[in-house]
């Protein structure tokens, strides 16, 4: 990318923040009438200018902020006759709230404009279908299974996957009445989501509300532990992918599980796929070659019951590929090797073990294996803490376990969205809210030294990041310019004065005390908060001189 798509992208990313900014402020400004001498977008020398009626509209050539300079903001204008009455500190208090809050507040809303364009944009979602539902888990313990549709929540309609989200999400530990639609039919289940930590892009943990479900069918990818049992006998192998049985097409782990809990000792003909050796040395890619075999069942009596099996479990669970010096490979565990517990719970579901590290990071956990022929074994280990640097050059926290499985999945299929601008409104809305309470903790987390300080970033960091989300194509720019925008928003709030924050704050301190604060104090105020705001700008150019030029990989 040149140096001019470089300024383009900056340009147009912070000049379009600065004039929903700065338009707050003049809109309400031209609400009460209150007589605006200029509006600037930008600093310094003008670059384009013109005049209409009262007011002169310029653009000038440091792009790094702008402003309405109004009628009685410095309280050395010399108000005209004519004019009297329209000065800004002539007028009431609740006004003048209104209009140093609306810059800030226009930042805030502006974002839901633009999640509008591009959710807008996407014609399908994924409907709340059951693709898998986890064993032990509350929504298999109330008897959902693959294929099931979830209705309604409670009486609320539910109609995509993103829907039973943002519903289960505040509702843990709370008895919901599920509306499924199952076979054409419809019944009700009560299910208690169950909490779970997950955590952020700065890895700070939340509390979700989850049930045990996924989007995502499981195919009937297979895995063998005991290489005496009928199915490795026959020639079966962990990975191999069942098509068939004697004939019946199998298109997930659960209609294999049905067909195979339905034998009685029959023996089986099974086609199956078979991945092969890497196509390319560049990339992970697999062919996979068709095959058959016959497996005869084995009977087994237990606790007064008969039943048949032929060795065979889910992909689920079997290690694929490990981490070289990972913790999971110091302490024995092996590709083919099947994970059986994780912190003494008996794990089914991948999302079993994510959940409990995400949980719990930096304790000590315990883990017990099956390895390839051999007998259970367990053993204790720490997840591994790395620090990584992401596209944006911010450094980011990951715990690694270095054991995982590449399972061959099926995502449901996407349906049209209805009402499409409606469901876009209502996505905005709450995609916006979201990020503004996720601004708000790290701002929180930033002053209590919880995020470290050299996450601070200038004008350079804002740079970097345009190039970087126009690079990644124009939803991830937009995107970018809904965070940024948020992020100016609340600064903004911030009670420093210079910043509109501080003028609430000293109109609040004149709402008090029923009088303004002398001038001399506002003047002491004002050289403060200059001179911390300029202070944390050397901190945020030094920080990104760091993050930029000297860290490895700039």
């Amino acid at each position: 990318m040149s140096i001019v798509q470089y300024v383009v992208y900056f340009v147009l990313l912070v000049g379009v923040l600065i004039f929903v900014h700065e338009f707050g402020h003049f809109l309400f400004a031209k609400v009460f009438n209150v007589k605006v001498h200029k509006f600037s977008l930008g600093f310094g020398p003008k670059a384009l200018a013109f005049r209409r009626k009262e007011t002169e509209y310029c653009v000038s050539i440091v792009p790094l902020g702008g402003y309405v300079k109004m009628l009685g903001e410095d309280p050395n204008d010399e108000i005209r006759p004519e004019d009297q009455g329209r000065a800004f500190h002539q007028k009431p208090l609740w006004q003048r709230y209104i209009i140093v809050t609306a810059g800030p507040a226009f930042n805030l809303i502006f974002p839901i404009f633009i999640y509008l364009v591009v959710f807008a944009w996407h014609t399908k979602e994924t409907p709340a279908l059951v693709g898998s539902a986890v064993p032990g888990r509350p929504a298999a313990a109330a008897g959902l299974k693959p294929g099931d549709k979830i209705v309604a929540i409670d009486g609320d309609e539910i109609r995509y996957w993103r829907d039973l989200g943002s519903t289960l999400r505040d509702r843990a530990g709370e008895s919901l009445k599920f509306s499924i639609e199952r076979d054409g039919k419809t019944f009700d289940r009560y299910i208690t989501p169950y909490r779970a930590v997950v955590r952020n892009a700065l890895g700070f943990p939340s509390e979700v509300g989850r049930i045990g479900i996924s989007a995502a069918y499981r195919l009937a990818q297979i895995g063998i532990s005991d290489a005496q049992s009928p199915a490795a006998r026959a020639g079966l192998q962990t990975g191999d992918l069942i098509t068939s049985v004697n004939g019946k097409a199998v298109d997930s782990w659960h209609s294999l599980e049905l067909l195979l809990t339905a034998n009685r000792g029959e023996s089986l003909r099974i086609s199956f796929l078979r991945p092969t050796d890497s196509a390319s040395e560049l990339f992970d890619l697999h062919l996979l070659e068709p095959q058959t075999t016959v497996v005869d069942p084995e009977k087994v009596e237990q606790a007064g019951k008969t039943r048949y099996e032929i060795g065979l479990f889910s992909a689920e669970m079997f290690v694929s590929r490990l981490i070289k010096d990972s913790p999971a490979e110091k302490i024995g565990i092996r590709a083919g090797d099947r994970l059986a517990k994780f912190d003494g719970q008996v794990v089914t579901s991948w999302i079993q073990v994510i959940e409990a590290m995400q949980a719990e990071p930096d304790k000590e956990h315990q883990v017990a294996w099956f390895p390839v022929g051999k007998p259970e074994v367990s053993a204790t280990f720490k997840l591994l803490k790395k620090t990584s640097v992401d596209d944006y050059r911010n450094e980011r926290t990951e715990y690694v376990f270095g054991a995982d499985q590449r399972l061959l999945i099926k995502q449901v299929a996407p349906v049209e969205i209805k009402n499409r601008f409606t469901y876009a409104l209502g996505r905005s809305v709450s995609e916006t809210g979201k990020v503004i309470v996720g601004m708000t903790q790290a701002l929180v987390y930033l002053f209590k030294g919880d995020i470290p300080s050299d996450s601070l970033g200038s004008v350079i960091m804002l740079a970097h990041a345009a190039k970087t989300a126009a690079q990644k194509g124009w939803d991830h720019f937009l995107a970018m310019m809904a965070l940024i925008s948020i992020n100016l928003g609340i600064l903004n709030l911030l009670p420093i004065p210079v910043l509109d924050g501080g003028h609430i704050m000293f109109f609040t301190i004149e709402a008090i005390n029923r009088r303004p604060l002398s001038l001399r104090s506002r003047e002491i105020a004002s050289y403060v908060g200059l001179i911390l705001l300029l202070s944390l700008m050397v901190f945020a150019i030094r920080n990104d001189v760091v993050r930029y030029l000297l860290r490895p990989g700039s």
